[in-house]
């Protein structure tokens, strides 16, 4: 559909059904926009003055959401949502704000579970290594990964 078909208010109606069938951030609705045929310009503005003003989305609402779900589904570490969170655009004080939600002991169990389940049997020499990258690489930090595997 082209741009010049659509109303201001066709627009609006479809960016609001778009934000209320789940939690978006506001880079996630610019890029359906643009792929909906709205210019850059048109877009910024619209997002501003009819979904933001309109509760439509929420920073804060959409960051506790996304590290929410990574942690309970994905057993995401803080790193990993962080860096999730940052390549969203989403400020520096809304994601620690997210961060700080996390339930330390749902953490903390996240992480044992990934340990036992990458954990070998074998005497292999590389193993700890490699369960260290494999940690790393789910956003767990150092310490949070000699902590569990000390207790």
């Amino acid at each position: 559909m082209a741009k010049t078909e659509l109303s201001k208010l066709e627009w609006l109606n479809k960016a609001e059904a778009y934000c209320a069938r789940a939690e978006h951030c506001a880079a996630d609705v610019r890029r359906k926009l643009y792929e909906w045929g709205l210019d850059d310009a048109e877009t910024a503005t619209f997002i501003e003055q009819n979904l933001y003003e309109n509760d439509f989305l929420n920073d804060e609402r959409f960051a506790q959401a996304y590290v929410h779900d990574k942690v309970e589904y994905q057993r995401w570490g803080r790193v990993k949502i962080q860096a999730g969170l940052q390549a969203l655009q989403l400020p520096d004080s809304v994601i620690q704000e997210a961060l700080l939600t996390i339930d330390e002991s749902t953490y903390l169990a996240n992480l044992r579970h990934l340990i036992s389940s990458q954990s070998s049997s074998s005497r292999d020499p590389h193993a700890e290594p490699k369960l260290l990258r494999f940690l790393a690489q789910r956003g767990f930090r150092y310490e949070e990964i000699q902590r569990c595997l000390r207790a």
